[in-house]
């Protein structure tokens, strides 16, 4: 469900870190995730341009922000739980349910939006098993439910 308007706000106020009702460019994708939205950096960009890379370069107020997150939200969703399944059959060669953690942690640097060591292994804590091999149908569902799957 879509935030309000006045929650949409308040999500925005929590990011305005020198308190003068902006928040920096770059935050515009974190905020943008932090209301709901499932969308990608290259999403962010095109929605913010490039003037918003850098950080301090340039401060936006919500009223900025509101028609970029109205095109972020117009947006195709990117792909659900059956999507990214199947993209990690490829690693599943004995087609048992279960790929090497080594194999995931792999793509999730190497690969698309490339994230940090320590976010993979933020993702990857506690669904490896003993072996190193990993569930990838618990895997996705995990990762999907977010950081806070029970809230």
């Amino acid at each position: 469900m879509a935030p309000s308007p006045d929650q949409l706000r308040e999500i925005f106020n929590l990011y305005d870190e020198e308190l003068d009702g902006k928040i920096d460019g770059t935050q515009i994708g974190a905020v943008s995730r932090a209301a709901g939205l499932k969308v990608t950096n290259a999403q962010v960009n095109k929605a913010a341009g490039e003037e918003y890379k850098r950080v301090g370069q340039k401060r936006i107020t919500f009223e900025e922000f509101l028609p970029m997150y109205e095109q972020l939200k117009g947006e195709k969703a990117q792909g659900g739980q059956a999507d990214f399944v199947e993209g990690l059959k490829v690693y599943d060669k004995e087609e048992c349910g279960r790929i090497l953690g080594a194999e995931i942690r792999h793509a999730l640097m190497a690969l698309g939006e490339r994230l940090t060591k320590d976010e993979v292994d933020e993702i990857m804590k506690g669904v490896e098993d003993g072996e190193g091999m990993v569930d990838y149908n618990n895997f996705v569902k995990k990762v999907l439910a977010g950081p806070f799957p029970d809230e």
